[in-house]
C-alpha cells in the first residue's frame, strides 16, 4: 500500500514538472512565433492550473480558498494600477510574495498569475501577459517552497527574497524584449538586462523590500489569522460530516 502511494506521488510530480516546462516552452516558443498573446496566456494559465490542481486536490475544492486567491489577485492588480505613473514600483510583488509565503505555493502562483491577467485588464494587455504570468506566478510559487521546506523561516528573511525575485522578474521579462529582435545572441539579452538593471529592476527590488520590512509582519498575521480561523472551520465541517454519517450508518 505504502510502496503503490510512493509512486503514485511520484507519478505527480513527474506530471506538475512536465506541465511546468512545457509551459515554459509554449510561452518561449509562442512568442518567438509570433502567436497571439491571448493562446499563450491560455496554454500557460492551462498547464499552471494543471500542476496546481495535481498539488492541491483537495484544497482547491474549497471555495473559501479560491475567494482568497480571487481576492488577493484583484487588490495586487488594483495596487499595481494605482502607482502605475512610478516606473517599475511594483506592490504587487510584496502582495503575491506575502500570498504565498503564507497560504502556500498553488496559492501564490495562481495570485501571482491572475495578478498580471487583472492589472493588464486597466493597462493594457499583450505579448508581455503571459511572461508576467509566468514571472510574478514564479515569486509566489518560490516564496510558498520556502515555506514549506523551512516552517520556521523569518518574515524579514523575505526581504532578501524579494530583492533576488524582483531583479529576476525583470531579467526574465528582458528575454521576451530580446525575443522581439531580430537578432538573438546572448550580448543582446545581458545589454538588456544592464540597461534595466537601474534604475527599474532596483526600484522593483528596492520598493518590494522595503514593503517586506515595513509591512510583512502585520500582513503576515493577518493572513496567517485568516488562515487558521479557515482551517479550524473545515476540521469543523468534516467533523459534523463524519458525524452525520456514523448517525446515519447506525440507523440503517
Amino acid at each position: 500500500m505504502q510502496e503503490s502511494m510512493l509512486n503514485l506521488r511520484r507519478l505527480e510530480m513527474l506530471q506538475i514538472c512536465a506541465s511546468l516546462l512545457v509551459a515554459l516552452v509554449v510561452l518561449i516558443y509562442g512568442s518567438l512565433h509570433g502567436w497571439a498573446w491571448y493562446w499563450i496566456a491560455l496554454a500557460v494559465l492551462g498547464l499552471a492550473g494543471y500542476a496546481g490542481i495535481l498539488t492541491m486536490q483537495r484544497k482547491l475544492q474549497d471555495a473559501r480558498l479560491l475567494t482568497v486567491i480571487a481576492t488577493l489577485a484583484a487588490i495586487a492588480s488594483v495596487g499595481r494600477d494605482s502607482v502605475q505613473g512610478i516606473p517599475d514600483v511594483q506592490p504587487a510583488t510584496f502582495l503575491i510574495l506575502m500570498s504565498g509565503f503564507s497560504f502556500g505555493p498553488t496559492v501564490g502562483a495562481a495570485v501571482g498569475a491572475l495578478t498580471a491577467i487583472g492589472s493588464n485588464l486597466i493597462l493594457g494587455e499583450g505579448i508581455w501577459t503571459p511572461w508576467q504570468m509566468v514571472a510574478w506566478g514564479g515569486i509566489g510559487l518560490l516564496a510558498g517552497l520556502i515555506r514549506k521546506f523551512w516552517i520556521r523561516f523569518p518574515v524579514w528573511g523575505l526581504i532578501l527574497v524579494s530583492v533576488l525575485g524582483a531583479y529576476g522578474f525583470g531579467w526574465f521579462m528582458d528575454i521576451q524584449y530580446v525575443i522581439g529582435e531580430q537578432h538573438l545572441n546572448w550580448h543582446t539579452y545581458l545589454l538588456a538586462c544592464m540597461s534595466s538593471f537601474f534604475p527599474f529592476d532596483t526600484t522593483h527590488a528596492g520598493v518590494t523590500a522595503g514593503l517586506v520590512l515595513v509591512a510583512g509582519k502585520p500582513v503576515f498575521r493577518l493572513m496567517e489569522r485568516y488562515k487558521q480561523r479557515m482551517e479550524a472551520k473545515t476540521i469543523s465541517n468534516r467533523s459534523v460530516q463524519e458525524t452525520s454519517q456514523e448517525t446515519s450508518q447506525s440507523m440503517k
